[in-house]
């Protein structure tokens, strides 16, 4: 059997048995455990599966849920993230604030005298309530299901913009990479990313079990990673030292 029949095979598989062990297809298929490791680094390499200790698992790919159910769930980890992020702004500084109910926390926190630029609309309510804070909505299109606007035109404000630090959040962190759910989302954060001497990304460690399909970076990319838990060798292993983690 060639190896791509056999990942199909192990793809099947595991969508019956929802979790599959090393061991087991090593037996299945009459294999060494040497070609049975190749088959499941390049499954988790395509980003088809998530790779445990000795086994798989699926990747979950429902869709996440919306802004205000998250937001309703909002918890003291996301709370203790929003205060860690707040520690890094200073008076006079030009931000940039994700879409993101930690951000939206950090919005709802902040009192220093800056400038904010965001495309969400969460975001801009927290922060109309302070006056020292100079708020830029990014206008356009309203996507309902995670609160943000859009508009190319709109977007390319940004280009002439210089953003002493920006914030992002993220829907995944599979294989180390920042992902998110809408390609117009990720269109904005391209941009901020691009023009940013800082860069700080606010999310937690099980984002990194959670799937979707827009780039914006690799985690080492980010000066600072915000999360609720110290990661795991593997993560750090990934990172490298680029990068400095606070939990």
């Amino acid at each position: 059997m060639y190896q791509e029949q056999r990942l199909e095979k192990i793809l099947e598989l595991l969508e019956e048995r929802k979790q599959l062990s090393a061991k087991e297809m090593v037996d299945y298929f009459k294999v060494s455990k040497d070609t049975i490791r190749r088959d499941f680094a390049l499954l988790s390499q395509r980003q088809l599966v998530r790779r445990t200790h000795g086994g798989l698992l699926p990747l979950n790919k429902e869709p996440g849920p919306s802004y205000l159910d998250r937001s309703q769930k909002a918890n003291k980890e996301k709370t203790t993230m929003a205060q860690k992020a707040l520690q890094l702004i200073q008076d006079g500084q030009v931000i940039f604030l994700d879409v993101s109910t930690s951000m939206t926390l950090l919005a709802g926190m902040l009192n220093k005298e800056v400038t904010v630029y965001s495309h969400s609309l969460d975001n801009a309510i927290q922060l109309s309530s302070h006056s020292q804070i100079d708020v830029h909505l990014l206008g356009g299109k309203f996507y309902p299901k995670n609160r943000f606007y859009y508009d190319a035109n709109q977007a390319h404000i940004l280009d002439n913009l210089r953003f002493d630090l920006a914030f992002f959040g993220a829907s995944s962190l599979a294989n180390g990479e920042v992902t998110f759910e809408d390609a117009e989302d990720v269109a904005v954060k391209s941009l901020v990313f691009e023009r940013t001497r800082t860069k700080v990304l606010v999310a937690e460690s099980a984002k990194f079990h959670q799937h979707a399909n827009y780039y914006l970076a690799r985690l080492q990319q980010f000066d600072y990673w915000i999360t609720d838990q110290k990661p795991s060798p593997d993560i750090l292993k990934q990172i490298g030292s680029e990068t400095t983690i606070l939990f």
